[in-house]
């Protein structure tokens, strides 16, 4: 009997040996935790340069050419202030159960006569009926009223720019007249005037005469000239100036004219 329960006592002790290193007599995490809440209070937060005018650029730093038109747009959308919303219902238990309501969102490709260009917008069916009432999407959105510039949003403002711009541009004059010649092609004219005493339509406009006269230019010139200054130079020139400057050169502007007779 006796020796039956040594054995007993062998076979726990076998099966769940208890060691020293496991054992836990203290808590730590109050020591820990003040130490972490130290680091966190005595650390030094890194400062961020303010930079000012005639300051070194940095490598890093990354300034746009230019000022975006428009702020960045998450989605592409017309909701017509639609959101989504909440309210509360009670039920016969008289428990508050919240319930939103979703717009009735739709994504459609609509035509757009100014842009030429069809665009694809998530919008409610209460915009699209809008639409279809004004008689297009350019109506809904050039229109004039107060209400109706507010609930456009920041992407309708951007599409409303975009259409008033292209009617703009399509309502401006041309800078050039058209002729046939004798084979019966239309042939833009840019400039009818004179040329070395003689009469001279240019098919060309004025940034394209300043691009051949600059290699002219360029040759007879001791010191280093790029396109860029060149450019700059003659950004305003009119076609008076430039023709002056290509007579002074002696060039010859035959490729560039209009020729209403056939050469044989």
């Amino acid at each position: 009997m006796f020796q039956s329960y040594n054995f007993l006592l062998q076979s726990k002790s076998a099966a769940k040996p208890i060691i020293a290193d496991q054992a836990r007599f203290f808590s730590i995490t109050a020591s820990t935790n003040a130490r972490q809440y130290k680091s966190v209070v005595s650390r030094l937060v890194k400062k961020r340069k303010e930079y000012k005018e005639g300051d070194e650029k940095p490598w890093y730093l990354r300034i746009p050419e230019e000022k975006p038109k428009y702020p960045f747009i998450h989605m592409e959308r017309l909701y017509f202030s639609k959101d989504p919303t909440e309210d509360f219902m009670v039920d016969k238990r008289e428990d508050l159960d919240i319930r939103s309501w979703l717009p009735n969102v739709v994504t459609k490709r609509l035509w757009s006569e100014a842009l030429n260009k069809t665009i694809k917008i998530r919008l409610t069916s209460r915009v699209l009926r809008t639409i279809t009432k004004e008689g297009g999407l350019d109506n809904y959105l050039t229109k004039e009223k107060s209400a109706r510039i507010k609930e456009l949003g920041i992407f309708g403002w951007k599409l409303r720019y975009d259409v008033l711009k292209a009617r703009e541009k399509a309502n401006k004059p041309l800078n050039y007249d058209l002729k046939k010649n004798p084979n019966g092609e239309d042939v833009k004219v840019f400039y009818s005037g004179t040329y070395k005493g003689e009469p001279i339509q240019l098919t060309v406009g004025r940034r394209k005469l300043a691009s051949l006269l600059f290699p002219v230019v360029r040759n007879h010139t001791t010191e280093h000239l790029s396109f860029a200054k060149f450019g700059v130079e003659h950004a305003k020139a009119s076609f008076g100036d430039i023709l002056k400057e290509c007579e002074g050169y002696d060039m010859d502007l035959s490729n560039v004219s209009f020729k209403p007779e056939v050469s044989q």
